[in-house]
């Protein structure tokens, strides 16, 4: 069981040494740290810190999400002949890409605090993002294919992925920006490097689960579409989501794979089994396979989108949808 140690009275701690060079751009961009305390608990400091000086993030992704459910209601609302679960839908869909643009925003702050960012090539990977979901959106009509009486692509269709498209773009640029943390090796000690594998997998994580819940959502709003105004073909439900799950992986692929291969080398250098005496390698291997578990290095790409992402539920389930809706 860890505890946190406390500073002793009688023997008060000497002051930490100045970071420089590389370990200083990768200290979180926290101010100097309590004597006895650690990362953790040193981030919570900082973050009551910045609530009591004003705006909190929690106000801030409040304020993105209540705009984004004034949109999606909007564009719903001005739609010809809309029903009540067609606005219901659209203004979560807002909600969500609201949501996820404020987490995306406040991830970007955090990795900004962890490393210099080169911003160009965060700025051409969210280019390459928007390009190609807008070419994605575009084609629809000629890979939906649809019959005569029906559209596949309408005006609230475009402005409803519109704003799905938005909602992703920061943690677009997040994980653009993670990538090119991971790129080269971490500065620091071991468990400071460690710390930073494991903070940002995890944030990677929670971004996949924001944009899951987009892609499920951009499905609903589409499946919801059918049957009022401009008739929607039935295939453009299940084409709406391959796009979604498609435009997410790309964004999240290249991070993953180079996540990962740092893990990879971060283990063979400080955790290898070479030195380890014959008595003590089947613990001593147990330990790495948990820390391998832990770094995500048991997975692959796809199996953490599968997973982490669930993309593969929303493309089966308009699948089957569209099957029935056909048959009928």
């Amino acid at each position: 069981m860890i505890q946190q140690r406390q500073p002793d009275p009688h023997h008060p701690a000497e002051p930490m040494p100045p970071s420089s060079g590389l370990v200083k751009a990768f200290d979180y961009g926290e101010p100097a740290r309590p004597a006895g305390h650690g990362g953790v608990v040193a981030a919570a400091h900082e973050a009551e810190a910045r609530e009591a000086r004003g705006w909190s993030i929690g106000d801030f992704r409040l304020l993105t999400m209540l705009a984004g459910v004034l949109i999606g209601a909007g564009i719903a609302w001005t739609s010809e002949g809309h029903t009540m679960a067609f606005v219901t839908v659209a203004a979560l869909l807002g909600a969500a890409a609201g949501e996820s643009f404020g987490f995306g925003l406040s991830r970007w702050a955090e990795v900004r605090r962890l490393h210099v960012i080169v911003k160009r090539r965060v700025w051409f990977s969210v280019g390459a993002v928007l390009v190609l979901a807008g070419a994605l959106v575009y084609a629809t009509p000629f890979v939906v294919d649809p019959n005569p009486e029906a559209e596949a692509l309408t005006d609230r269709g475009i402005a409803l992925s519109a704003l799905a498209i938005v909602g992703g773009l920061t943690s677009a640029a997040t994980l653009a920006a993670v990538k090119q943390v991971v790129a080269d090796p971490l500065p620091g000690t071991p468990g400071q490097q460690l710390d930073a594998l494991l903070r940002l997998r995890r944030m990677c994580s929670r971004m996949m689960s924001q944009l899951g819940i987009l892609v499920l959502l951009v499905m609903a709003v589409n499946a919801t579409a059918i049957g009022f105004g401009p008739k929607l073909d039935k295939g453009v439900v299940l084409y709406s989501g391959v796009v979604a799950s498609f435009v997410v992986g790309a964004m999240f692929a290249p991070t993953a794979a180079t996540l990962r291969r740092r893990g990879q080398l971060y283990l063979e250098r400080h955790f290898s089994l070479d030195e380890v005496p014959t008595g003590e390698l089947i613990e001593a291997a147990e330990n790495k396979a948990k820390l391998e578990k832990l770094l995500g290095l048991d997975q692959t790409t796809f199996g953490e989108l599968k997973a982490g992402l669930v993309v593969l539920s929303p493309v089966v389930a308009g699948l089957i949808a569209v099957m029935i809706q056909n048959i009928k």
